[in-house]
C-alpha cells in the first residue's frame, strides 16, 4: 500500500475521517479481496484480518503530517484518520486511476458497522482458505466465539459474501 493509495481511502471518508485502527485495516482487506491493488500482506488476528503493511503505511503518513491522527489511549477514545487540508488538494490533481473502481465500494465499506466489518472480514478470510461459506462463517464464529444463527452473524456473511462477488463484475 502507497501513500497516494492511503489518501486516496481516507479522502473517501470525506472531512471526519475514518475512525479507528480496525475500521481502517478491514476496508482495506475488504478492498484488496474484492480486487483493488493494495497489496498487503494479512494474518488472522484476534479482531480479524490484519496487516502489518497498512498499520506501517499509516504510521509512516502520521509521521509525515500527511495524515492527522487523534483520539486513542490517551485521550479515551478511538484513533481517527484524516488528511491534511492540502492533501485534498494533491489528489484532486492526481487521482488514483488504480482505485477509482472501487470508490463506492470503499465509500460504503467505510460506512458499515465495525461489527459487520469485523466479523464479515473474518469470514471472508475463512472462505478464502475454504471456498465454502458455510464452513467459512462456522470457523469465523467459533474463532470469534458468536453463535453463527444471530442476525448479526447473518448480516456480516452477506457482507462478506458481497465483497466476494465484486471480484467477479
Amino acid at each position: 500500500m502507497n501513500r497516494l493509495q492511503l489518501a486516496t481511502l481516507i479522502s473517501w471518508a470525506g472531512e471526519r475521517g475514518i475512525e479507528g485502527r480496525k475500521r481502517l485495516q478491514k476496508v482495506v482487506f475488504f478492498l484488496q479481496q474484492a480486487g483493488c491493488p493494495l497489496d498487503c500482506q494479512y494474518t488472522l488476528h484476534y479482531y480479524g484480518p490484519y496487516s502489518r503493511d497498512v498499520a506501517d503505511a499509516c504510521d509512516e503518513m502520521v509521521t509525515a503530517r500527511l495524515v492527522t491522527e487523534t483520539g486513542g489511549p490517551q485521550s479515551g477514545g478511538a484513533y481517527a484518520y484524516t488528511l491534511a487540508p492540502w492533501i485534498h488538494a494533491v489528489l484532486a490533481d492526481t487521482p488514483n486511476a488504480e482505485m477509482q473502481p472501487f470508490e463506492r465500494l470503499g465509500r460504503d465499506l467505510i460506512s458499515e458497522s465495525i461489527w459487520s466489518l469485523e466479523l464479515g472480514s473474518t469470514i471472508l478470510f475463512f472462505y478464502r482458505q475454504t471456498s465454502d461459506w458455510n464452513q467459512a462463517l462456522a470457523k469465523a464464529c467459533e474463532f470469534k466465539k458468536v453463535p453463527a444463527d444471530t442476525e448479526a452473524s447473518q448480516v456480516a456473511l452477506g457482507l462478506a459474501q458481497r465483497v466476494d462477488a465484486a471480484t467477479r463484475n
